[in-house]
């Protein structure tokens, strides 16, 4: 399976609404703009085997080939996504920082 073809499984799940989809969607988001979602990688420990392994592999990818996120997925993919989960994935500077 290609990185296109497992970002897009990885996408339906991101649009739900279950534990494994918030851990999805913080994921997708963080690779989406680092600067605005941020990702807790230990939250990702605790998703499906499957779906965990689908995410490094897009991870590694990405990693490999030099590419961001939005050379698969252009704003209308992504844009559920946000509206779902973009609130709550925001980041938000620690008040000391």
């Amino acid at each position: 399976m290609d990185t296109k073809q497992r970002i897009y499984q990885l996408l339906p799940i991101a649009r739900g609404d279950t534990g494994g989809s918030s851990r999805v969607a913080q994921f997708l988001l963080s690779l989406w703009n680092g600067n605005r979602y941020r990702v807790d990688l230990q939250d990702l420990l605790y998703i499906d085997d499957d779906i965990f392994q689908d995410m490094v592999q897009v991870l590694n990818d990405l990693y490999q080939t030099n590419t961001q996120l939005d050379t698969y997925l252009n704003e209308g993919d992504i844009k559920p996504v946000i509206e779902s989960w973009g609130n709550v994935y925001k980041f938000q500077p620690y008040e000391d920082d």
